[in-house]
């Protein structure tokens, strides 16, 4: 089943990872920076309970509405870019469900680019990262961009009271969502919402340090592939962050390059975890080759400052697994 700008109406959902679609146990996936004590100490980082558990009932809520009105489509759990409580075992490849398309369609919204980078250069940067995935060999997958329509076409970006305060996660303006029958009727299959308001991150998702957050509708499997059916994907970003193209270095979270953000949320988009370690409430340490993560990889699951653009071999070989056999 495939949802498009051209299908009438469509009912959708992402499954946030705390459950994890297929059974998996997965964690919700919003993206954050370490956070130290105090400099060159380890640091354990841990995503409150409470965050975690009021995600799910965010979601469980939407999901149980979808499910009374007769439809198996889910919003997934979002994956928690965090190292902690509610992640991965990151040394073993982790995927959700995929794209049954071999060509996936992708808008950006230039309406709400950041104000950090002028609208071209954000423009080229995004594509770029959505290029670096399709570069990769023997896999059937390619995002084609299309344009945007304009208008108000995001439907998980948030409402806000008049003080500011966070309402719900899902856009009840939007006219793409009908949130009472549990209808999305979406522009593309990836719709990268932008920059929304940092209240989004710190009180609907609940956390300041959050980055960004790829959100993901699925369905039953419907070709016998063993995954869920990728349904229909929005990625946000944080403007409480500076964003850069160049000048970002190691350990310096103030600054967040955007393409190597950009390509680990474009990963989650087409259905990859996390992994590279380290563990679960493993404290994070620096190795004395510079190291922190085993394998290195775009998917590691946080972000350490500087620039990693380029995907590293697990990288290419975690789509190559998800997608060399791929039937269109």
């Amino acid at each position: 089943m495939r949802l498009s700008r051209f299908r009438p109406a469509a009912m959708l959902a992402t499954c946030l990872t705390v459950v994890g679609c297929e059974g998996a146990a997965i964690s919700p996936e919003v993206e954050v920076t370490p956070n130290f004590a105090r400099p060159g100490a380890d640091a354990v980082i841990a995503p409150a309970a409470s965050t975690i558990a009021e995600l799910a009932r965010r979601v469980d809520d939407f999901n149980a509405t979808l499910e009374a009105n007769g439809s198996s489509i889910r919003l997934d759990y979002p994956w928690m870019f965090v190292v902690g409580g509610g992640t991965d075992p990151f040394q073993q490849l982790r995927t959700g469900s995929r794209w049954t398309t071999s060509d996936p369609e992708y808008i950006l919204d230039a309406s709400d680019f950041t104000t950090d980078l002028a609208p071209a250069e954000v423009d080229a940067t995004l594509m770029s990262a959505f290029d670096s995935w399709n570069a990769v060999p023997q896999s059937r997958l390619t995002a084609h961009r299309v344009a945007d329509s304009g208008g108000n076409i995001d439907v998980l970006d948030g409402l806000y009271d008049r003080s500011g305060n966070c309402v719900s996660l899902y856009d009840l303006a939007s006219p793409n969502l009908d949130f009472g029958a549990g209808l999305i009727f979406p522009e593309a299959d990836i719709v990268v919402g932008g920059w929304v308001p940092a209240e989004y991150f710190s009180q609907c998702l609940g956390s300041e340090d959050i980055i960004g957050v790829t959100w993901t509708f699925s369905d039953v499997d419907s070709d016998g592939d063993n995954y869920r059916d990728r349904l229909y994907v929005e990625q946000f970003y944080n403007p409480a962050f500076t964003w850069v193209t160049s000048g970002a270095t190691f350990l310096n979270f103030g600054l967040m390059d955007l393409e190597t953000i950009a390509a680990h949320e474009n990963g989650h988009a087409h259905g990859l975890g996390h992994f590279g370690g380290p563990l679960a409430r493993q404290p994070f340490k620096l190795k004395p080759n510079g190291r922190v993560f085993n394998p290195e990889a775009v998917m590691n699951p946080f972000y350490l400052g500087g620039e990693d653009r380029s995907l590293h071999p697990t990288d290419v070989a975690a789509l190559q697994t998800l997608y060399a056999g791929n039937t269109p």
